[in-house]
């Protein structure tokens, strides 16, 4: 029961099956040109970023779009191609409980990408006990993203008692 606190505490799945490891659930790739995100967002305008982002991420692309609007379009166009890359491995595509806003792409303090859900999404997440890994990129006129989800116990490297994770 201790492992199953300090997992869920830190936003990691925990598995019923004692001894189950991460296994691969699914892989998931999308690449977008960056012309095709800045066209749409010319003809529909900020309402173009509000349908995809969340209110996070928006208020991170209003900022990094007020400083350089050209980093705002390739934000746009890493969070969009995230999106489409989740919606793959998690195997739903863009139908219910996944939708634009419910996934998003925040960073750590140190800059990495992590997925972070919302709503329904969540509660799908932790159900079948999913964690998802992202990593996008940009340049010049592409954005990619790839995204692998996993299900089971993590396994923490060089970890044999959770209680040592306490310090």
């Amino acid at each position: 029961e201790f492992r199953r606190v300090l997992f869920r505490s830190q936003g990691l799945p925990v598995c019923d099956r004692p001894g189950e490891r991460m296994s691969t659930f699914g892989i998931g790739t999308d690449i977008c040109d960056v012309r095709r995100i800045r066209a749409a967002y010319e003809r529909h305008g900020e309402r173009f970023a509000e349908r995809i982002l969340s209110p996070k991420e928006l208020q991170i692309w209003r900022a990094r779009s007020s400083r350089a609007p050209e980093r705002g379009v390739r934000f746009l166009a890493t969070r969009f191609s995230a999106k489409e890359a989740f919606s793959k491995a998690i195997g739903l595509g863009m139908r219910s409980p996944m939708t634009w806003r419910a996934m998003q792409t925040l960073n750590d303090p140190s800059g990495k990408p992590r997925v972070v859900c919302s709503g329904a999404l969540k509660d799908f997440m932790e159900t079948k006990f999913f964690t998802a890994q992202v990593s996008v990129s940009d340049e010049v006129d592409m954005a990619i993203a790839f995204v692998v989800v996993t299900y089971g116990t993590p396994v923490v490297s060089g970890v044999m008692n959770p209680k040592d994770m306490l310090g």
